[in-house]
């Protein structure tokens, strides 16, 4: 609540999600910082660049969101794909981060990867409903996260190991 009453929501959307992805990870590293002190396996970073996804030469690498980058082989990146999502049905660009992690454009080194949905209007319930009709894959809750509006599915793939993805969702109204 103090982070999101300092955002302007009616910004357009690529914008809002910038902001609301920095916002995101600043707050990752605050709670980071306190919970590790400062020692992990593992580092918070912000776009991390997917660099075993480039296509070669001075092609940009495409950039997940939010990472968490693993400190022994830097290689291997834990992406996370942001959307803003007008509502429960609009889902258009949010699977279009999902055939990211489908084709391993995300998260090509790892079995685990996550989306998070900034919902503007309606509930998760009916996110999930929907994203589970557009989906191949079916979602499941994750016992360790009950307590928020969090599923998962396993995605096959052809030229990386499976990804289990992660799809959490967080309300950007008052209910």
């Amino acid at each position: 609540t103090n982070v999101l009453n300092r955002v302007d929501i009616s910004q357009p959307l690529d914008q809002l999600e910038r902001d609301l992805t920095s916002k995101h990870f600043i707050e990752i590293n605050r709670l980071f910082a306190a919970e590790t002190d400062g020692f992990s396996a593992i580092i918070p970073h912000h776009e991390p660049p997917e660099n075993e996804s480039a296509s070669g030469g001075s092609a940009k690498p495409p950039t997940p969101d939010l990472g968490f980058i693993c400190y022994q082989n830097q290689r291997v990146t834990w992406p996370i794909e942001a959307k803003v999502i007008k509502s429960p049905g609009a889902l258009a660009e949010y699977l279009s981060d999902t055939a990211k992690f489908q084709k391993g454009i995300a998260g090509p080194l790892v079995g685990e990867g996550g989306q998070i949905a900034y919902l503007l209007h309606g509930s998760a319930c009916e996110l999930f409903s929907n994203l589970q009709g557009r989906l191949e894959e079916s979602l499941a809750p994750v016992d360790e996260f009950a307590a928020r509006p969090h599923k998962a599915c396993l995605i096959k793939r052809q030229h990386h190991c499976d990804i289990r993805l992660h799809h959490m969702a967080m309300s950007l109204y008052a209910a």
